[in-house]
């Protein structure tokens, strides 16, 4: 196999599962935020946040996997971390670090919502969300600056 071909194949897989992530996180959020407006039920709202956790994990996986291989992919040639290039990715690296860190504690505060009032639910999938897909367009912004920068 065409070494070429497999790079581009998985720096494609790591764009692809932080669209699923970023975009499964972002529809919770807008949902949540307008439910009450457009009639969502609150049980539909958490059978969709915990559908998402269970994407989540795998594209969280997917990213961890991808971008340990784009890393090797690229090898000694990678700017040092001294540089401006290799600072900005040891902060994306870090904020990465972070949400998967927090992530944990939203897919638990999830699985509990099922035995919360359907009134409080929304207002807790929005706010934990809103932080999830802030994160993820963070990471999104610094993976795009280190792309073209």
């Amino acid at each position: 196999m065409d070494v070429h071909l497999l790079h581009l194949a998985v720096r494609w897989l790591h764009v692809l599962a932080m669209a699923v992530a970023l975009g499964g996180a972002a529809l919770v959020f807008v949902l949540a935020a307008r439910a009450r407006q457009i009639g969502v039920p609150a049980v539909a709202l958490l059978q969709l946040a915990a559908s998402y956790e269970w994407v989540f994990w795998l594209a969280a996986g997917t990213l961890a996997m991808t971008g340990i291989g784009n890393l090797g992919a690229f090898g000694a040639g990678l700017p040092s971390p001294q540089t401006g290039w290799g600072t900005t990715l040891v902060v994306k690296l870090s904020v990465v670090v972070l949400l998967v860190m927090l992530s944990l504690p939203r897919t638990l505060a999830v699985a509990r919502l099922a035995f919360a009032a359907p009134s409080h639910v929304a207002d807790v999938l929005r706010t934990l969300y809103a932080f999830t897909s802030a994160t993820f367009a963070l990471v999104v912004a610094i993976a795009i600056w280190l792309a073209h920068g």
